[in-house]
């Protein structure tokens, strides 16, 4: 049964369990007068989240559940609704760039090919724009 607020005229205000919805107005406790039915208040529960992004996504085999075809194909909608999310909402897309080395000095920056490209654009040597990202890396930053 629902329980509805009612106001009478009179100013008395009161909660009543009635059958239905549409049961009639009910009679007021303090003058026995007919009430008014006030309306409903509005429950704010629960939230709103995005899908989980590639952040989330496993990133092993094992992670994978060694390679079972429909957890991989589960995360495959999930990322896939991120996707157009993130084409609506810019603010929700994560930038993701191929990455070229993320050990030893790249460990907490990692080397990506777009920056490899970059610094070795001058000499034509990846070796060297290598070298230079290195050296950038273990160069003490100065604040």
């Amino acid at each position: 049964m629902p329980l509805f607020d009612y106001r009478c005229d009179c100013g008395a205000r009161f909660e009543k369990l009635v059958r239905s919805w549409r049961d009639a107005d009910q009679a007021c406790p303090a003058c026995g007068r007919d009430s008014h039915r006030l309306p409903g208040r509005v429950a704010l529960t629960g939230g709103a989240r995005p899908p989980a992004g590639p952040d989330q996504a496993p990133t092993s085999w094992e992670g994978t559940g060694r390679g079972d075809r429909e957890y991989v194909a589960a995360w495959r909608r999930t990322l896939d609704r991120r996707e157009r999310l993130a084409e609506k909402y810019p603010e929700l897309s994560t930038k993701r760039d191929a990455i070229a080395a993320h050990e030893g000095v790249f460990e907490k920056a990692p080397l990506t090919y777009k920056e490899l490209a970059q610094r070795s654009a001058s000499s034509g040597d990846a070796n060297q724009g290598a070298a230079e990202a290195v050296q950038a890396r273990k160069a003490p930053s100065r604040i």
